[in-house]
């Protein structure tokens, strides 16, 4: 009598989409491009889902009271603002978040989804292609859903094991960091870093950067001042988890 050979278990896909569709998370960003919101779901009650929101924005307050009108949400508690940060506590109509058709699937919501420009961004782990391909037909199928595969990757047993190693080391915490920069914040960053701005000691001055960029070094130094305020604290975060 031949044992049967174990069953080789099928590798995981983990990807990114882009979605763009009614909620107020991409109502709020269409309306003020220079919002970035990044929502971490904690409890879902009947119709209704509560979330812990990071807002970014330079005009938060009237943001917020934008949000405390959106036809899609119960409540907006304040838990701490700063000029141009808040973290709120916003209950809201479940049947309008991605997560709904999500939890429907065999599919795992990685990261938190990172809002921007009117469109959510998802990091997302799948048990196979075939229920990948459900979930992002789910989405498509619904009214206003514009949905794109942004990048797919297969992943083996052994990898997805050391998963929570690789989200705990800075990765997708990095990864959400360049998407809250503005392309021209990210652009003077990197020739910041490429032409030795942050070398100890300095290779070149603010002045001297502005003349290579053609701006001024006001607004060249501006467009540093807000790249690094949304960089620290993500760079910290990292460090800690090292």
């Amino acid at each position: 009598m031949t044992e049967d050979k174990p069953k080789e278990k099928e590798d995981l896909i983990l990807f990114e989409v882009e979605i763009s569709h009614p909620c107020w998370a991409c109502d709020l960003t269409d309306r003020n491009k220079d919002a970035n919101v990044v929502t971490h779901p904690i409890a879902i009650k009947g119709n209704t889902i509560i979330n812990m929101v990071d807002l970014r924005s330079h005009t938060v307050e009237k943001d917020i009271e934008f949000l405390k009108k959106h036809e899609l949400i119960k409540q907006v508690e304040v838990l701490a603002i700063q000029p141009e940060r808040a973290l709120l506590r916003i209950t809201a109509t479940y049947s309008g978040m991605t997560f709904k058709t999500l939890h429907e699937t065999n599919v795992a919501l990685l990261e938190s989804p990172l809002t921007k420009n009117s469109v959510d961004s998802e990091i997302l782990l799948a048990k196979s292609y075939k229920d990948m391909t459900e979930l992002i037909n789910k989405w498509k199928e619904q009214t206003d859903y514009d949905v794109r595969l942004k990048s797919k990757k297969l992943m083996k047993q052994e990898e997805v094991e050391s998963l929570n190693g690789f989200r705990t080391s800075g990765f997708f915490d990095l990864k959400s960091a360049k998407e809250l920069l503005t392309p021209k914040q990210l652009e003077i960053f990197r020739l910041a870093c490429d032409y030795g701005y942050y070398d100890n000691p300095k290779k070149i001055s603010i002045e001297q950067l502005a003349e290579r960029t053609g701006i001024s070094a006001a607004t060249l130094a501006e467009h540093l001042r807000k790249a690094e305020s949304k960089l620290m604290p993500i760079f910290m975060k990292v460090l800690r988890k090292i």
